[in-house]
């Protein structure tokens, strides 16, 4: 019988070769790599910078926004320094840093934002119904039937508004 169970795990990063074991490789190291650059940054950078890559004298760096670009470049000297100490062997001679892009974001609408259709009907059958509920519910009904008219005025405002702009512009 022949169990799987009983034969050796081999992990990818040790003795396997060929692009899938090289990326499990790489990616193990760059794990390890990233504990020892935090070690190098300021608490406040940590959370705020990620090491991508090391080769050829440039240490290649995501950040989480434009401002730690500025405080890698500020601080470059000192961390170039901690890095080459560390490291002998891969020392570096720039950080080159780019922002992390963040592509699981939903693009943000570039449109005006629209205010909710409401029913000019909605508020009154809201108020029919406070009679028939509790007195709790029937309150929170009434309340929102009020932001129900107040949202209503306030569409029909800037609506005119605009009308009045435009006429007067024209």
């Amino acid at each position: 019988m022949d169990d799987k169970r009983r034969r050796a795990w081999r992990s990818m990063t040790q003795g396997s070769s060929g692009p899938i074991a090289e990326v499990c490789r790489r990616g193990a190291l760059l794990r390890e790599r990233q504990v020892d650059w935090n070690g190098l940054l300021a608490l406040e950078a940590q959370d705020q910078t990620w090491l991508v890559d090391w080769s050829g004298g440039v240490l290649s760096v995501l950040c989480q926004s434009p401002v730690w670009i500025s405080w890698l470049r500020r601080n470059e000297k000192n961390i170039l320094k901690r890095w080459n100490a560390r490291f002998p062997e891969t020392s570096a001679r720039q950080i080159v840093a780019a922002v992390r892009p963040w592509s699981y974001r939903l693009p943000q609408s570039a449109g005006i934002p629209r205010a909710p259709q409401i029913s000019a009907e909605a508020p009154e059958a809201l108020r029919a119904v406070t009679g028939q509920v509790p007195q709790a519910i029937a309150a929170a009904l009434q309340r929102l039937a009020n932001t129900m008219d107040r949202l209503q005025a306030e569409a029909v405002t800037k609506v005119s508004a605009k009308e009045n702009g435009a006429r007067r512009s024209a």
